[in-house]
């Protein structure tokens, strides 16, 4: 073969071995190798935030006031809610160990308690920094209103709370902050005892909840008749009715975790007495709150 024969062959045949390693590649199916396969993101951790909370919002006008949220939240995947029937909304003034009772009911309400619901959805729940945000909507004979809120959460407890509502029901708008802790409501054998109607009743009491439920009874004596009350509990509020003293009662109690004590107002939010006890019976301690 010519010199120069040979010479024109070389870029064919170096075509042909490029050729042939891609053809090669192509009988396995498809002309491509398979990516690597990329591991499975691990479960999702998620918050688990159902169960009794106490919220407090603060505005950002400055004042002593506090609106208090208790409610029992229920939670599916990643919603959470609460009805009518397990959130209620009440007001204080001057943090102290606990929130005392000035009123209760939202702004739209106007001589009757309306209605507080609450829906609401986790997210970011693969973050150190898990977000919670909710709408709740107060309802009443003047109108409703709907704050909306947004704040981080560890299942435990809410920090880093921010709220803001339109102008509703005759009110301005207004925005601030929030915290919250989910709270333990399982009773001990503790008695409670103190003194209601300005020294006039001597009562012991003792608390019993029914499993898997926020119903509770409160059994005691009155100087020294007995009495049975049944009733519920939202958040760290208890609400009891029946008979003491051969007088029907409606009881709207708040605890104090830190001093473990019970401040019982009857149906106008006046100061009945205040059943103070020994011990943590409702298993749940901590240092006093700041909004």
């Amino acid at each position: 073969m010519k010199r120069n024969a040979i010479a024109t062959l070389r870029p064919y045949v170096g075509v042909l071995i490029l050729f042939v390693p891609l053809v090669v590649i192509g009988c396995g199916g498809g002309g491509y190798s398979s990516p690597t396969p990329q591991p499975s993101p691990g479960p999702e951790v998620q918050s688990v935030v159902q169960g009794a909370w106490e919220m407090q919002f603060h505005s950002a006008d400055p004042s002593n006031d506090y609106s208090v949220l208790e409610v029992n939240l229920s939670q599916t995947g990643t919603k959470v809610f609460a009805g009518a029937t397990g959130a209620l909304v009440y007001h204080g003034t001057t943090l102290q160990t606990s929130i005392p009772l000035t009123s209760r009911g939202s702004k739209c309400d106007s001589g009757v308690v309306g209605q507080v619901t609450l829906d609401g959805i986790l997210s970011n729940q693969q973050s150190a920094n898990e977000k919670i945000a909710f709408t709740l909507t107060e309802t009443g004979v003047l109108g409703t209103a709907l704050i909306t809120a947004t704040a981080s959460t560890d299942g435990a407890k809410i920090i880093d709370g921010t709220y803001s509502i339109p102008a509703a029901c005759g009110f301005p708008a207004d925005h601030g902050t929030f915290t919250g802790y989910k709270v333990s409501l399982t009773l001990g054998s503790t008695t409670y005892s103190g003194t209601f109607n300005s020294g006039a009743d001597a009562i012991t009491a003792n608390f019993t909840t029914t499993a898997n439920s926020f119903d509770l009874a409160m059994s005691g004596t009155d100087n020294g008749a007995n009495f049975v009350l049944t009733g519920s509990s939202v958040g760290f509020s208890v609400a009891l009715t029946g008979n003491v003293g051969g007088k029907a009662v409606n009881w709207f109690g708040l605890f104090d975790p830190i001093h473990n004590q019970l401040m019982i107002y009857d149906p106008n939010d006046h100061l009945v007495g205040t059943l103070a006890g020994v011990g943590d019976p409702w298993g749940y301690s901590r240092a006093p709150r700041k909004s």
